[in-house]
């Protein structure tokens, strides 16, 4: 039976499995602000603004179809792909300028915004400190009112004599959920020390929003902050910018520093934190990235096992989740007692997550990365596979998923399967299949 086909799973389970596509069935759940997932069907979504924000009178239920988790998950995938840019890195090559800058005064009409933009500092373009200029816009939210008052860093199209604004979050829902990133303007210009100046524009980004993050004054304002820092491809400047936030004295600061890997060492010191601070995780603002990027850890150092192990046994079911996720992509001998544990999860996609962890193993597959997905070299056993029996073939979740189908007896089969291998596979000296190495030390 041939490993890309069984099930049918293919191209479309390959992209949900190491977490860098948003097509498998794991991918239709909700995950709001307080970081709480819900099944919605067909539909994935996400609020990067706590539900029922309150626009100055007018209520707003903003919905960011899959990006927000992907962003997160991805966070921790991405740096093996040294050259890959990140959403603020896009959005600021499309502008014409980035600038910090105070909405003077403005009109919007139905969906149609029109403003004047002091600037107070200039990060790309042209334009100069003190300047004004004439922008124009557009949101998906209807309203009728005066603009005036927003501060933070506006990102600027020209096109001809005219300046357009860039949302920084696509959907554009409301001008101060998802058009600019807003910054205190009582503590701008923020100070934010670092080993050598920004250089690049990236990097100048990154600073300000560093600074911003940590003279935040309410939650809406950190966590989109936060956003766009993800956003911002890993540089040695940006690294040493996690690295500041994660000794900050605050926790919702601190954390926002362990949703970025910057290596397997790195690695294991921002999951001891995590695994050491469990019941605090779901009550961050900020959670919304700090749990997914759970689900992207692929580290199969038997210490981050060990740290997996300790934040999936969170009873908080999102982060149980995300943990089941990660030992099951990791999927080697250590992480199998684990694995077995989250068989009798009270949460469905867990328990899958575990079987599809066991399957993996005895498949003898790798460990998805961004490498191995592209060229289908995930499905693709790394060696033998003693474990691999035509019952292991029948209920393998390499390839596919349950979705909502009925688990008793895959369920079943896995347990008895772990039974009968455990003494064995778990013996002192008991070879494993092998791990292949990072992709930093491929040829």
């Amino acid at each position: 039976m041939g490993e890309t086909s069984r099930g049918g799973g293919g191209a479309h389970d390959r992209n949900y499995a190491a977490g860098t596509g948003l097509l498998g069935r794991e991918w239709t759940r909700v995950l709001p602000a307080n970081g709480s997932l819900r099944n919605e069907g067909t539909t994935t979504g996400y609020n990067p603004v706590p539900l029922d924000a309150d626009f100055r009178g007018v209520t707003v239920n903003i919905n960011m179809t899959k990006l927000m988790f992907w962003l997160a998950l991805t966070a921790t995938l991405l740096p093996t792909l040294r050259a890959d840019k990140g959403e603020t890195d896009r959005l600021a090559d499309q502008a014409d300028a980035v600038v910090v800058g105070e909405l003077l005064s403005g009109q919007q009409s139905g969906r149609s915004l029109a403003f004047v933009l002091s600037v107070t500092r200039t990060i790309k373009g042209d334009l100069t400190p003190g300047a004004t200029v004439n922008v124009s816009g557009s949101t998906r939210l209807s309203l009728t009112r005066s603009l005036r008052g927003h501060y933070g860093i506006w990102f600027l199209k020209k096109t001809g004599s005219q300046w357009r604004l860039l949302p920084v979050m696509p959907g554009a829902a409301a001008l101060e959920a998802s058009c600019y990133f807003p910054v205190s303007k009582a503590s701008s210009p923020a100070s934010v020390s670092t080993p050598s100046p920004p250089v690049t524009t990236s990097d100048r980004i990154a600073v300000e929003l560093a600074a911003a993050i940590q003279s935040y004054t309410d939650p809406r304002q950190l966590f989109n902050l936060a956003y766009g820092l993800l956003g911002v491809r890993q540089s040695a400047l940006v690294r040493d910018l996690y690295r500041a936030l994660r000794a900050h004295p605050d926790p919702e600061i601190r954390f926002i520093g362990l949703t970025q890997s910057f290596g397997p060492d790195d690695d294991l010191l921002a999951l001891a934190e995590m695994a050491n601070n469990l019941d605090l995780i779901p009550k961050l603002h900020t959670s919304g990235m700090l749990v997914p990027s759970i689900c992207g850890r692929r580290n199969a150092d038997p210490r981050a096992i060990q740290h997996l192990g300790r934040i999936a046994s969170s009873s908080n079911p999102n982060v149980q989740k995300c943990a089941a996720q990660a030992l099951a992509y990791i999927h080697t001998r250590e992480t199998l007692p684990i694995l077995a544990q989250l068989l009798v999860s009270a949460d469905a996609v867990t328990r899958e997550y575990a079987m599809r962890g066991f399957s993996r193993f005895v498949d003898n597959l790798p460990i998805p990365t961004p490498h191995n997905i592209l060229d289908g070299k995930d499905l693709i056993p790394q060696g033998p596979t003693p474990y691999r029996t035509p019952e292991t073939d029948k209920y393998s979740l390499s390839t596919r998923s349950l979705g909502r189908a009925d688990q008793t007896e895959y369920l079943l089969f896995w347990k008895s399967w772990w039974a009968s291998v455990k003494d064995k596979l778990m013996a002192p000296g008991q070879p494993a299949p092998p791990v292949p190495p990072p992709p930093s030390q491929r040829p």
